[in-house]
């Protein structure tokens, strides 16, 4: 939570962090405005995200900002992250960066500024797949969990689109699955657009250019690495 942004400092130019955090907005975010009463900025994971929050996505906030942000349980203490209330701020990140007011899925999008640029780019990816990627293990035909499997999930088709034609341009091998119907007891019927990354040459691929800055996707990479040579899995 930031009680007092009147230290505020918007930057002057794109940088690689900026963007990054940008990424993270388009994940876990939202912007709400109710004219004249609030200007919120909410950016919350899941609980067992205190880690990533604590030690990467404040000290951004910081270091872009220059102001302090708490990272605290939200929503009857199911979800874990950072409020800003500034109209400013707001302003800044919707209007050079694009990132919708309210409901997001519909309005989501890579930012037209940063398209031309691979390393922004890639860093707007880096910050989205630190929030809304998973990296798994699946067991495949072994009782041991080995075969590395990257996954993005998003309610926006083109989103998803955009995200996937980019990676397939760097190199990647995407398996999508779009118009993907899931069944949810919360929420009743979903849509949703997902692609994959399968493999070791692949998670090598992405550590390699993209890369991840939360502490559960790092982990879950050097638990592979070293559960690899067990199973004589090779990186080519």
């Amino acid at each position: 939570m930031v009680e007092n942004t009147n230290n505020l400092i918007l930057p002057k130019k794109v940088t690689v962090d900026l963007v990054y955090l940008i990424g993270v907005l388009a994940g876990d975010g939202s912007i709400n405005v109710r004219p004249k009463h609030d200007y919120e900025i909410k950016c919350v994971g899941n609980v067992k995200e205190k880690e990533f929050y604590d030690s990467v996505v404040c000290p951004i906030i910081k270091n872009l900002f220059d102001i302090e942000v708490k990272a605290r349980l939200h929503d009857s203490e199911t979800t874990y992250g950072i409020r800003i209330w500034s109209k400013e701020l707001v302003g800044f990140l919707t209007e050079l960066f694009e990132l919708p007011i309210g409901k997001k899925y519909a309005k989501i999008k890579v930012p037209d500024n940063i398209k031309s640029c691979d390393k922004f780019y890639v860093a707007f990816i880096q910050g989205l797949a630190d929030t809304d990627f998973s990296l798994t293990l699946k067991r495949r035909y072994r009782k041991q969990q080995y075969y590395p499997v990257i996954v993005g999930v998003s309610k926006n088709k083109k989103f998803m689109i955009d995200i996937s034609k980019y990676l397939q341009g760097i190199g990647f091998s995407i398996s999508e699955h779009f118009e993907k119907v899931q069944v949810d007891k919360r929420f009743g019927k979903t849509i949703t657009h997902v692609i994959q990354m399968y493999g070791p040459n692949q998670l090598a691929k992405w550590m390699n250019t993209i890369g991840f800055r939360n502490t559960k996707h790092i982990k879950k990479f050097e638990i592979w690495k070293s559960i690899k040579t067990i199973v004589g899995q090779k990186v080519l």
